[in-house]
Order: C-alpha cells, then sequence, then structure tokens
C-alpha cells in the first residue's frame, strides 16, 4: 500500500503520528483530561477575561465592550486549544488526529442531542473508498468529475489524502478493514478505476460500524464533547480574519487557541437551503436519509468571514424515498416493493419515468443524453400499488442503514403507515385519487392507459418491459460509452426487463420524493484542508473538513464521502495541532 505523503505530514508537530497505541500507553489521558465543567465560566461569572492580541482589545474601562477590530467577547465561556465543529467521521477524525499530534484539550460541538448525534455518518453504509495508487485515482476521479473541473493542486492532495487513510486507519488506529464487495470500481472502464477499492471496518456494512470505533476511539483520548450546542459564529479579527473561536446558537462562546475545525456537515436538513440551491435539479422539496442536524451551519459561517464557496448544487442521492416518521417529517425510508404492480405518477397524475431504475443509478444520478443529471422526482409525486405489491409491507428491507432505521422511531409497516397518515388504501382508484388530492378521472385516466396497453401488448411508453443497458460505462468529459460492443456499449451489461403488471386493486398510494444523501457544498479548502477566502488566500486558524465543501463536483465512487472526511479530518487535526496558540504570551 502506497502512503502519500503531504506538506503536514513532512514535518511540523515532533508528536505527529504517534499511534493511538503508544498515545494511551504513555499515560497521556491523565494530562490532557480536562473536563469541560472545569472550563466553563458562565454560570458563575468567576472567569476573568482573557488577554488577547492588542488590536483586538476591549476600550478601557468597559470590559463587556465588543472588540475593536473583531468579535472577542468580554469573557470566554469555554476554552479549549483545538475546537471541531461535528461529531460525524470527518468531525471525529480531526478530533482524533489532533489528539495524536499531541493537543491536550480537543473539544468537539455537536449540533444534536447525545443520542442523536454522529452526522450522517452514523447512518450511512459506512463504506471506505480507498485507492491503492495515487494516481489511478487521480485519473479516475477527474474523469468522474467531467467538465467541472477541480485544480490539479486539490485533486492530488484528495488523492494523497484518502489513500493514505488505510494506513492511517489500520496501523495508527488499529481498525481493521475487510473488504466490500461494492463500488470497487463503481464505474468498472473508466481509466484509473483498477486502483479503486472499497472496504468496511471489521467487514460491516452500515449499523455505524466506522462511526462507533472513532466515537469509542475518541473518547478514549479524552475528546470533550459539549451536545446540544449548533455552532453558529465564527469569532475572529475583522482585519486579519485570524479566527479566535466560536459562538453557539445559545449565545456560548467557545475559545480555539490553536484552531477551529468546521466538520458540521452539509445543509440536506434545511428546506431554505435546499430551495435556493437545488431549483435547477427541479426537485426543491426531497426527503432527507441523513441526519436532520444538518442545516449548514457551516455555509452561514464561512459567508460570514468571506470563505469561497463552491460545489453548492452538487449532491448524492438514492432515488425514490417514502416519509417514515410523520406526514410533515422529511425524515425518510427507502421501499422495496415485492411486487411489480405500481406505477409512479407526478403531481398532475401522470406517469413520468420507468419506475424501476436503481439497478443503473449511481447515487441518485441517471445517464441521460451524455451527462448525469440528477434523476427528478417531480414535487407531489405518489406511487400508486395494486394489490399484490400493497398487501406486503414497503419497508424492512434495508436494516442496516438510513436515518429512522439506526436512530430509532421510524415506522416499518404498511398498515403504520397508513394509520400515521402516510400511506393511504382504497377500493377505487377514484377513492384512491380523492384521498391523494388528484382529480378522480385524470387518476382513473393514467391506470386505464396503463393497463390498457399491457392487455394490447403495446410497448411502454418509458420503456418498461424492456432490457435496460448499463450505461454508467462512460466517459464523462466526451459523454461516451468507455467500452466497446454492441450500439449499447455491450450485451454482458443488460439489466434485465423490469416487467408490467397490470395496477389492479384493492389500491395504495404513498407520496414519493429524492432521497437526499448529502450536499458536497461548502468553504473551499486547499489540500492542507485550510478554507479559502474570495482570494484564494487560507483563512487563519480556520480548516474543514468532510462534505461541507467536498471536492466532489460531479460524480464519485460509493465510499468516496466517508473516505474524505477521514482524510480531510484527519489533515486538518493535523494542521491545528502543529499551530502555536493565538493568545501564547
Amino acid at each position: 500500500m502506497e502512503k502519500p505523503m503531504n506538506e503536514l505530514e513532512s514535518g511540523g508537530n515532533a508528536e505527529h503520528n504517534l499511534s493511538r497505541r503508544s498515545f494511551l500507553t504513555r499515560g497521556s489521558l491523565a494530562a490532557a483530561g480536562l473536563a469541560l465543567a472545569g472550563l466553563a465560566g458562565c454560570s458563575n461569572g468567576q472567569q476573568t477575561q482573557q488577554e488577547a492580541p492588542v488590536a483586538d482589545a476591549a476600550p478601557e474601562g468597559d470590559a463587556a465592550a465588543p472588540a475593536i477590530n473583531g468579535n472577542l467577547p468580554a469573557a470566554w465561556d469555554v476554552e479549549a486549544d483545538v475546537v471541531v465543529v461535528g461529531l460525524g467521521a470527518a468531525g471525529l477524525s480531526a478530533a482524533i488526529a489532533a489528539k495524536l499530534d499531541g493537543v491536550d484539550n480537543v473539544l468537539a460541538l455537536e449540533a444534536a442531542p447525545e443520542k442523536d448525534c454522529g452526522g450522517t455518518t452514523r447512518v450511512s453504509g459506512d463504506m471506505l473508498m480507498i485507492p491503492d495508487d495515487v494516481e489511478g485515482a487521480i485519473t479516475y476521479q477527474t474523469e468522474l468529475n467531467g467538465p467541472y473541473t477541480v485544480e490539479p493542486e486539490l485533486m492530488r492532495a484528495w488523492a494523497q489524502g484518502v489513500v493514505g487513510n488505510y494506513d492511517w486507519l489500520t496501523e495508527e488506529l488499529d481498525f481493521v478493514l475487510g473488504d466490500a464487495t461494492a463500488a470497487r470500481p463503481e464505474f468498472p472502464g473508466i481509466a484509473g478505476g483498477e486502483s479503486i477499492k472499497t472496504y468496511y471496518v471489521d467487514g460491516i456494512c452500515g449499523m455505524s460500524s466506522l462511526w462507533i470505533p472513532l466515537k469509542d476511539l475518541a473518547d478514549e483520548l479524552d475528546v470533550q464533547i459539549s451536545y446540544d450546542s449548533r455552532a453558529m459564529e465564527l469569532i475572529y479579527n475583522y482585519e486579519t480574519k485570524e479566527v479566535y473561536g466560536v459562538k453557539t446558537e445559545d449565545g456560548r462562546t467557545f475559545k480555539a487557541r490553536q484552531g477551529v475545525v468546521l466538520a458540521c456537515g452539509g445543509f440536506s436538513g434545511n428546506e431554505e437551503m435546499l430551495q435556493d440551491y437545488m431549483a435547477s435539479m427541479g426537485c426543491p422539496k426531497p426527503f432527507a436519509l441523513g441526519s436532520p442536524y444538518n442545516r449548514g451551519d457551516g455555509v452561514r459561517m464561512a459567508q460570514q468571514i468571506g470563505a469561497e464557496l463552491w460545489h453548492m448544487n452538487s449532491y448524492a442521492a438514492s432515488s425514490n424515498t417514502i416519509r417514515a416518521v410523520s406526514p410533515d417529517s422529511r425524515v425518510c425510508n427507502i421501499p422495496y416493493p415485492t411486487g411489480i404492480d405500481y406505477i409512479f405518477v407526478n403531481g398532475e397524475g401522470e406517469r413520468f419515468m420507468y419506475e424501476e431504475m436503481r439497478g443503473i443509478q449511481r447515487h441518485g444520478k441517471q445517464k441521460d443524453k451524455g451527462v448525469w443529471p440528477l434523476i427528478t422526482i417531480p414535487a407531489g409525486s405518489h406511487m400508486i400499488l395494486g394489490g399484490q405489491s400493497g398487501s406486503v409491507d414497503l419497508l424492512g428491507a434495508i436494516t442496516y442503514m438510513t436515518w429512522p432505521v439506526i436512530m430509532g422511531g421510524g415506522l416499518s409497516t404498511n398498515q403504520e403507515l397508513i394509520d400515521a397518515g402516510i400511506m393511504f388504501k382504497a377500493g377505487t382508484i377514484e377513492e384512491l385519487a380523492e384521498k391523494l388530492g388528484y382529480p378522480p378521472e385524470k387518476l382513473a385516466s393514467t391506470l386505464a392507459k396503463y393497463n390498457d396497453a399491457i392487455d394490447a401488448g403495446e410497448p411502454d411508453e418509458f420503456g418498461r418491459g424492456t432490457d435496460v443497458y448499463a450505461s454508467n460505462m462512460f466517459n464523462a468529459a466526451a459523454g461516451t460509452d468507455a467500452i466497446a460492443g454492441d450500439e449499447h456499449g455491450t450485451e454482458s451489461l443488460a439489466i434485465p426487463a423490469f416487467e408490467r403488471q397490470k395496477v389492479e386493486g384493492p389500491f395504495y398510494g404513498i407520496e414519493i420524493a429524492l432521497g437526499l444523501l448529502n450536499t458536497q457544498g461548502g468553504a473551499k479548502r486547499d489540500g492542507k484542508s485550510q478554507v479559502l477566502d474570495l482570494a484564494g488566500n487560507p483563512i487563519p486558524r480556520l480548516f474543514s473538513a468532510g462534505e461541507f465543501g467536498s471536492i466532489y463536483a460531479y460524480m464519485y465512487n460509493g465510499g468516496g464521502n466517508i473516505s474524505e472526511a477521514v482524510s480531510t479530518g484527519r489533515i486538518a487535526g493535523q494542521g491545528a495541532a502543529a499551530l502555536q496558540p493565538w493568545d501564547a504570551a
């Protein structure tokens, strides 16, 4: 396994690359274990004002006045050396890396309560995409990015980082990685794809198999965690932009002597941001498969300090999903009908797609006319099921990932969905239409058209009943197939036809929407995971990691988000650890 070197790994802190075992053996926990309660000073008013840089001193005689050239508080509520925002794979990796590099007091701020902590990592498939060759990874991902180019130096840093995950996880953290069977690579035939490998911790898919050992290790290393602490504002020097700490939604201030790492995920839980950035995708109200606590806080903080944003309209998604908690909640699950007597209809009551396309979709994208747009599930769409499919529970096939499965609270049977007002059942299609809000004659006409075509042996308007060719064998930049063969690419890649069957009563109906796994946009960062300003310069003491500002602009291989979260978190934590405190005498 090639172990890449980056600028952070080639020098700096003398404590760098301590292994988990040696760190614990040295008894460093006793020295590092500053209890969070001992750092707080807001409840009793006994904490004294911290000495700030001269340019930011408060006016004499008014200790409570705001800083002249910044927004430093009169007194900090909590102090730490490194503050990490977020507790997913990116945040935990950053916190662990900082501790292993000798930082005494690392504090993680988690927006969720303790029972719901962990971000989207905790409810993901936990797959790690770790290439075995830097050059191959660069070639492959450059091809997947297609026309959405990323600077060569950033692409190389990404490749070095994800390749380096193998040694860091297995040698320094003592994790056991087992080969995954999926996405090795996800796009076979693409140049560089032979270097793509995927892994699960202990060989377990999902079930928080990566998140749990990362969290356990952070606890062993005495990383302090403040739950119910949503970071909303950076504390910094208005002239130099040097970051001094973070302010949370409840007004508490957290001092970061060495650096702040924004690992707070994306904005899949923020409906306003989804409206702003997903309008062109035709799906402004997707359901969320990941953490509902990901509300774009990092985007706001990045805009506040003048950071450059990128990849704000890049997303990873599943295909059709259904609500899994209540008629008002966007928390969702993936339905798996056991029959084939169902169709999808849009908000106007008309069919709009080949209903079963999971075999050729790639994280919610589907090739069309040489490009891979996010598939469109129009607002107000429904799955209409006949008696065979509707009589068997839609949920329950996926038991190892998604928020309602891992975190609990989700509905699982069709009867529970009906009782909750999420799913509806009727004896006639006209009755079902009224329950779903469609004109009865329109939905009845759509269903009759579908059933009559089957009786007449006529071809389906969306190709249902015919083989589908795996057009994922593609050259993104050129918009052509990458493997020669017949007119479809190759006969061996045909996916068997999704057959047609008449949809007959009793009828069931349930709303469907695109299932958003995560967003990729956020603050742009350099190869050292430093956040960049609009001029391309690093903002002092501010780092980012994970899906908040991901390298992925278009397509990516399965496991790529989790692996990038680990690598950028590791690099960010090491970078913050290498800095001298800003308040050093």
